[in-house]
């Protein structure tokens, strides 16, 4: 599989989530998958934080990987409270010092911002050859559909983390919520999509315990212990939980195996007015029982993910870690 990652990556960020970066460890370290490209988005941590952690992996893996700089801001959505929550929260809570052991990468300066071109031109020059896996907010995506022509239709598949069904508590996730506009474009959109929602992910577990399988086997696997470590104590502390979610992983875990997950054929949407329910996920059964009084013919039917096997997902994980990075992968790039 010839892919690119759009993400928040912010592993090593005091407060930012961290499994971006498991879920590109597992690209990484999967044969089967070729990393063309990395894009960065706002979400998670702003975009140049984003781009210079994802650089910064690639220095000390010593891979020469592309990585481009993209959106800093959503189509619409005000990113105020949003960067107050995503940002502020490990303040708030007074636990930075779980970080006080991790180093940070320099954040990098003066870079251009042409994610969105480079992702429009691979895809228009290799038709059905790329897929993307979209872990951040999806305005780059969205943004790039609007640009290239048949943009859409010319990827050959699209994996998204976000949106959340069935979930009075977690009524909106980050990725969909963040950029609201942005998602329906792409839900909206003539591409061949898997979603990965909240109500799939939040049945995925890791714990110290796996994190001590993989300690020391190889320089990946130290990044993973390392950054995953201190996001499992935050979590623990933070939402009570014995391990954190890995919601990113999963996206690029079920691209590997697609037995680790089943899944419901359905047209989705995202809300985007003003209303309370903005950023809220919206999905109907391919064939509902009764007319809605829409033209569902013109809609675009995705899989979405439903019941996941956490133990195989752990499995998969482990097994790939354990064997390093495929640099045999990246001896040659196309750009």
């Amino acid at each position: 599989m010839r892919l690119i990652l759009d993400t928040d990556i912010g592993n090593a960020i005091a407060g930012a989530n961290t499994d971006d970066g498991l879920a590109l460890a597992l690209i990484l370290s999967s044969k089967e998958i070729k990393l063309e490209m990395l894009s960065t988005v706002c979400g998670n941590v702003p975009s140049l934080v984003a781009y210079s952690v994802a650089k910064d992996l690639f220095k000390r893996l010593n891979l020469n990987i592309p990585v481009y700089l993209g959106a800093n801001e959503a189509l619409k959505e005000p990113s105020k409270a949003w960067r107050q929550r995503l940002d502020e929260s490990v303040k708030n809570f007074k636990l930075e010092y779980l970080w006080e052991n991790i180093k940070s990468p320099e954040i990098l300066e003066n870079i251009n911002p042409d994610a969105i071109f480079k992702m429009g031109e691979l895809v228009s020059k290799n038709p059905k050859e790329i897929s993307i896996c979209a872990i951040g907010p999806l305005t780059n995506i969205a943004m790039t559909m609007k640009i290239f022509k048949d943009f859409d239709i010319n990827l050959k598949e699209l994996f998204i983390m976000g949106g959340s069904f069935d979930m009075p508590y977690y009524t909106k996730d980050t990725n969909f919520g963040f950029d609201p506009e942005a998602a329906s474009i792409v839900l909206n959109s003539r591409a061949k999509i898997t979603l990965v929602p909240y109500n799939a992910t939040m049945q995925t577990l890791l714990t110290h315990e796996d994190l001590k399988e993989l300690q020391g086997k190889n320089i990946l696997c130290d990044f993973i212990v390392e950054t995953l470590g201190v996001w499992i104590d935050y979590a623990s502390k933070t939402r009570g939980t014995k391990g954190t979610w890995i919601h990113d992983a999963l996206t690029i875990a079920y691209a590997l195996d697609s037995s680790i997950a089943d899944f419901d054929e359905c047209y989705a949407d995202v809300i985007c007015d003003s209303s309370l329910a903005r950023g809220m996920s919206w999905r109907c059964f391919k064939e509902p029982k009764m007319s809605m009084g829409v033209d569902l013919s013109t809609k675009n039917c995705v899989k979405i993910l439903k019941n996941v096997d956490n133990a195989k997902l752990l499995k998969l994980i482990k097994e790939k870690f354990l064997k390093g990075v495929c640099y045999e992968n990246y001896e040659s790039i196309t750009t």
